[in-house]
């Protein structure tokens, strides 16, 4: 199969992608073939001497129309995040969406058979289309099973309000999400309805948990996604050890909220 050759600039984000993929093994956060990532090149893209439609081509449906002749990294369906350090080139696709919005045409990678983007493809493409509208700098997009937020979505205040206040009362470091989290009801994995859920909750929001699945979250890069990833999922740790002690967590002093809202309110980088 006829490939391009990666630029410097796009081998630096198959490394980055490579080294978020191994914490995310190494946390426990993607068992067997679980988690993908996807990141927006466009703007890193070289002039080719070959035009997009020479290479294979896949068709698909439900295209975000606006993404049409824009360029993407993304793991491949099946893809271990444990082998993709040793593997790039058998577990990630460089993929351009062809300018009539209905398929892709693979540039890069998928050296292995048939192999095509991560199942939750079009979750990561609407996801990116509305990240473009917006004008939005985050170009990643990770998603994860980390176990401890999975957890956490069995709650009874899973979706509620009061779960908001208890990801803020539980761990400072949740300043950063000043906004809160989005929770999306359970959805087949893969599925339309769960991509516009997301879609709808990322409007809001810059971390997004699938109950009974994950959580997902956009970044500037890679590291910047996995960062949110990171510091909800220790909320969660903390409140998790609390429980298993033996004694319920307490929430911040009223005064310690008020603190914590006005450092939410500033500018986080």
């Amino acid at each position: 199969m006829v490939q391009i050759t990666l630029s410097a600039e796009l081998k630096s984000v198959v490394d980055d992608i490579a080294e978020v993929s191994d914490y995310l093994w190494e946390k426990d956060w993607a068992a067997r073939n679980a988690g993908n990532i996807s990141v927006n090149i466009t703007d890193l893209m070289p002039t080719m001497s070959q035009k997009p439609p020479q290479f294979p081509r896949v068709a698909m449906k439900n295209i975000p129309a606006e993404l049409a002749g824009q360029y993407f990294m993304v793991t491949t369906t099946g893809s271990r995040c444990r082998e993709l350090a040793r593997e790039p080139q058998n577990n990630l696709l460089l993929v351009f969406i062809a300018d009539s919005g209905d398929g892709y045409h693979i540039l890069w990678g998928g050296v292995r058979q048939e192999s095509r983007p991560t199942a939750e493809f079009i979750s990561h493409l609407k996801i990116h289309e509305l990240l473009c509208r917006k004008k939005a700098p985050q170009k990643a997009i990770i998603h994860s099973h980390p176990p401890e937020l999975i957890a956490l979505t069995h709650m009874e205040d899973y979706g509620r309000e009061s779960f908001q206040r208890f990801l803020w009362s539980t761990h400072v470091a949740t300043k950063f999400f000043p906004e809160g989290v989005g929770m999306a009801p359970y959805q087949a994995g893969g599925s339309e309805e769960l991509a516009d859920v997301t879609v709808r909750l990322f409007e809001r929001y810059k971390a997004v948990l699938w109950e009974k699945h994950g959580c997902t979250t956009v970044g500037t890069d890679t590291a910047d996604a996995f960062d949110l990833i990171d510091m909800l999922n220790n909320a969660a740790r903390v409140f998790l050890l609390c429980k298993s002690a033996g004694f319920e967590p307490k929430d911040l002093y009223p005064e310690q909220l008020t603190e914590l809202k006005q450092a939410r309110t500033k500018k986080t980088p």
